[in-house]
């Protein structure tokens, strides 16, 4: 049995954490330790997690350095030859581990693992999904099938662009393999899209993501989101601004080329689409993205000298069903046709 490392960033998740290591505490899978980074709470989570949980490794930060670095840190004391970088809104099914480590080991190429979420409300699993792996279409990062009833449609195992950021399963030798500036989370993104990123660059450097039905747990989803209307534009706009970074660092110069009427069009819809809803904050996406192209672009010379697979293989995960998406477009803005 290989030793699996489950790493929890914490921030303010108190409401959470007992049900979440609880869940943790109930794997068939045994060889697990457990690793949590707590950036600065305020809730009392360490003093929560000190007196109930002291068999844990607890690292408490002075500041909140956010979800890329305290990941980083989690990794940097973490033992494990597979690394789970676990939310803290999430609960496992008992045989939750047991799964993923069985996909992981099924084929040595195999870096991530996602396993199928569902969504959690009122600490009660529910028959929607949360993700079944991220798919990028057009470079727009999605949680497969999220916001569907499960009714089977996600029941075989498949090859997948990667795994959500809430419970993934990482190789640790792929993350030694990707990682960038003793990186594996890039920090620049600080959070949000830095899962994605990670993946992107995992396949680009031939490293495989496999999905499996078998592996099931339940996300809460934005736990600690702050509810106010300022903040909600804040977490957007660093979202949006992170889906270029990503791009930017680690798409094939020539499939922009090829496909560039076809992006500019999809690009050009995403902000008017903004803008007619009186969303003029997306207007500050271009300057957030320019004040970090450099830092972003030296990153992605050295991605792209070490790129070990083909430009269609990494086509086939984005520019696909093109007449279909055509399609889809006219029908959208000209539903009664023209």
């Amino acid at each position: 049995m290989k030793l699996v490392s489950i790493n929890i960033v914490n921030w303010n998740g108190l409401k959470f954490l007992s049900k979440c290591i609880d869940s943790i505490k109930l794997q068939t899978y045994k060889n697990i330790e457990i690793n949590i980074i707590d950036n600065n709470s305020s809730d009392r989570s360490a003093d929560f997690l000190t007196e109930n949980y002291p068999e844990i490794r607890l690292v408490v930060n002075a500041l909140n350095t956010g979800f890329s670095k305290a990941h980083n840190q989690a990794i940097g004391v973490s033992s494990g030859d597979y690394i789970i970088p676990l939310n803290f809104d999430i609960i496992l099914e008992s045989t939750f581990v047991e799964e993923m480590v069985k996909a992981i080991e099924s084929s040595p190429n195999i870096g991530i693992v996602s396993g199928k979420l569902y969504v959690l409300s009122d600490f009660m699993q529910t028959n929607i999904i949360d993700s079944t792996g991220v798919t990028m279409k057009w470079m727009y990062p999605a949680d497969r099938g999220q916001t569907e009833i499960d009714t089977g449609q996600f029941s075989k195992k498949e090859f997948v662009f990667g795994a959500s950021g809430a419970a993934p399963m990482f190789r640790r030798d792929m993350l030694e393999d990707i990682k960038l500036n003793n990186e594996y989370f890039d920090e620049d993104f600080s959070i949000y899209v830095e899962d994605v990123d990670l993946c992107w660059r995992a396949q680009l450097y031939g490293w495989k993501a496999l999905y499996t039905p078998s592996a099931v747990a339940s996300h809460f989803r934005g736990a600690t989101r702050d509810a106010s209307s300022d903040r909600k534009k804040e977490y957007l706009l660093i979202g949006y601004r992170n889906r270029y970074l990503a791009i930017i660092k680690n798409a094939i110069f020539l499939h922009l080329l090829k496909n560039i009427v076809w992006i500019v069009i999809l690009e050009t819809r995403f902000f008017v689409s903004h803008i007619v809803k009186g969303n003029y904050f997306i207007l500050r996406v271009p300057l957030m993205v320019s004040g970090k192209i450099r830092a972003i672009f030296p990153k992605r010379i050295i991605i792209q000298k070490r790129t070990r697979v083909s430009a269609d293989y990494m086509a086939s995960f984005f520019f696909y069903d093109i007449k279909q998406t055509i399609k889809n477009e006219f029908k959208k803005y000209f539903p009664k046709g023209v």
